[in-house]
């Protein structure tokens, strides 16, 4: 857990519609990959997300309707952002990628994959 950088400007949630590309995307480091290929977060690869999304995998949990169930607190902010930097560090066993801790996702790429699951205007909470 102290591993864990909190957001450097306070800021846990950026843009939504970003942060559906970014999970839509799994470009970048992959070994067919160029080197300064922007890297996405492939998370449709493991999780359902927007309802409307007709293709995802089941490896993890479903995060449709995320903020809406769990609420908007700070205590989820915190923890949303915490598993999605070092999943690890909540569980050693996880099978979800630390996109933080192996800079697989910047600062910014992770705050706009916090408001697809956070804002209650991205589809993933309507």
């Amino acid at each position: 857990m102290d591993s864990i950088k909190q957001p450097s400007d306070g800021k846990y949630i950026g843009d939504w519609k970003k942060g559906e590309a970014i999970a839509q995307s799994g470009r970048g480091a992959t070994w067919t990959d160029k080197a300064d290929t922007v890297v996405g977060g492939g998370c449709y690869n493991c999780h359902q997300i927007d309802p409307k999304e007709i293709s995802y995998g089941n490896i993890g949990p479903s995060l449709t309707g995320y903020g809406k169930l769990r609420g908007y607190s700070q205590e989820v902010v915190t923890y949303t952002w915490n598993r999605i930097n070092n999943s690890k560090a909540y569980n050693a066993c996880s099978n979800r990628p630390r996109f933080a801790h192996f800079k697989l996702l910047n600062e910014q790429q992770i705050q706009d994959v916090m408001a697809l699951l956070l804002d209650p205007a991205s589809p993933v909470n309507k």
